[in-house]
């Protein structure tokens, strides 16, 4: 299922390159139909014509596809709450953006796009990609008894790459959701077939890192949400959204009560001058004000300016297809060009994560204002520091971790085989130095204050 528009752009085209079979035209939408080879085509030809992702909801059937149109034209807010979008509580979210870190959310980057030569969907990378997303998260979600993470299986719509799910239970509304999404897969549409490079650095190894970067913020600064949060990593987005299409059509069946969803997809890549593009179509326009005003507010300088896709162009849509609120912030009016091809790499961004920091930033103020809640402060005497000692994606095991306090008494521990360290009983309302050290590696000297419980004090070699 395409647009119309996008149909016929195609089809007058003498050098497009597929011949596909249309079944009939509603409301602006097309149903074509193809084979597997035809709709992989189909996705390149979409990426060299408008240099974004998929345009293109895949279905299983002719009723599925039927069904979606008149979601997609009529709508369904049976199962959606009216929010009343407020923003007051800015000394959480403050605290909480004050966290977020460009170097956390660029060592994702780096290794998702250097660790896994392409995340593609249906490739044995594709899988060890998703576990390592799997694994990271569940590292984070360790120790907090709200939070679980678990794999959303495709193997029934052909994806042997799963979705991530990372649940934070709300205290007080746990039966409304917040969504804060992004996806894993990346895909090489300049040669090399199915196996060909595809690092996806910007696309979308920066919009998971952004999710993860919110994730750790959350769990170090001890956020407890009063809506359930679900932070998403779906798969097989550059094929025709089938990932989150596939979640978002269980939660409409089960009746899921979502109440926004925020999708990030390309967070690095700054153009035009314009540091946010708030995508208007296939979104929900009060959300859309309520994310402009986060922005507004925890980040004055940024500069907003409207766009559109013209189409399906992300996981957003198929949350609006199902009569939820979504929103797509995304990175500039200008799209990066390297996208889709083996130069998808840090390099096209400066080597930095400056820019995906700003989308971190929003997503954190998303769910702060959002889901709402508190930072749940320790008023005990002592508290925890724990972490991991890390060298490239593998824990060091027998390092020396050492903690200084102020008066120069130290202590110090090893860590385990997987490279986990942890300090109990720790003073509070102390400054400590935090060092690691083991044979072959070195790492950067921490510099904590402790007020609470901080877990996630990690260690990467340089």
């Amino acid at each position: 299922m395409t647009s119309s528009g996008i149909f016929k752009k195609f089809s007058e085209n003498k050098n497009f390159r597929i011949d596909l079979k249309l079944i009939e035209k509603r409301g602006g939408i097309s149903i074509i139909e193809a084979d597997e080879e035809q709709t992989l085509n189909l996705s390149r030809e979409m990426h060299e014509e408008f240099h974004k992702c998929a345009g293109f909801m895949a279905h299983e059937s002719l009723e599925a596809a039927h069904l979606s149109i008149e979601r997609s034209l009529h709508g369904d807010s049976t199962q959606q709450q009216f929010i009343n979008y407020t923003i007051n509580n800015q000394a959480t979210v403050n605290s909480m953006i004050a966290e977020a870190s460009e170097f956390q959310v660029r060592e994702v980057i780096t290794r998702l796009s250097t660790d896994f030569p392409t995340r593609r969907y249906n490739q044995p990378t594709g899988i060890d990609s998703a576990n390592w997303i799997k694994n990271k998260w569940t590292t984070l979600a360790a120790g907090r008894s709200d939070m679980t993470v678990e794999l959303f299986d495709h193997t029934a719509v052909a994806s042997p790459q799963p979705s991530i799910i990372l649940t934070v239970q709300g205290t007080t509304l746990p039966n409304e959701v917040v969504i804060v999404g992004a996806h894993q897969d990346s895909i090489n549409r300049v040669g090399g077939g199915q196996t060909g490079s595809a690092p996806g650095a910007d696309d979308d190894a920066s919009g998971i890192a952004s999710v993860t970067e919110t994730i750790r913020v959350l769990v170090t600064k001890n956020f407890r949400p009063q809506r359930t949060i679900k932070f998403m990593a779906y798969a097989a987005e550059e094929i025709g959204l089938v990932g989150s299409q596939a979640i978002a059509a269980n939660f409409q069946a089960r009746g899921v009560n979502v109440v926004g969803v925020l999708q990030l997809d390309m967070t690095n890549y700054k153009s035009g001058g314009v540091d946010v593009s708030m995508i208007t179509d296939l979104t929900n326009a009060s959300q859309n004000a309520f994310v402009r005003d986060l922005i507004t507010t925890y980040q004055p300088s940024l500069i907003i300016a409207d766009s559109t896709c013209g189409y399906g162009c992300s996981d957003h849509a198929s949350w609006n297809n199902q009569g939820f609120s979504a929103s797509f912030p995304f990175e500039g009016p200008v799209t990066n060009l390297a996208i889709h091809s083996p130069s998808d790499t840090l390099t096209q961004t400066g080597g930095n994560a400056t820019h995906a920091l700003k989308f971190t930033n929003i997503a954190i103020s998303y769910i702060g204002e959002l889901a709402k809640g508190s930072l749940n402060i320790t008023t005990a005497s002592s508290a925890k520091l724990s972490g991991r000692v890390m060298a490239g994606r593998r824990g060091v095991s027998q390092a020396r971790v050492s903690l200084t306090d102020v008066r120069g008494a130290i202590r110090t521990t090893l860590t385990n085989a997987f490279g986990f360290y942890n300090f109990t009983d720790v003073a509070v309302s102390e400054t400590y130095t935090l060092e690691a050290r083991g044979k072959r590696y070195k790492f950067a000297t921490k510099v904590v204050n402790l007020t609470e419980d901080l877990t996630n004090q990690d260690f990467y070699s340089y």
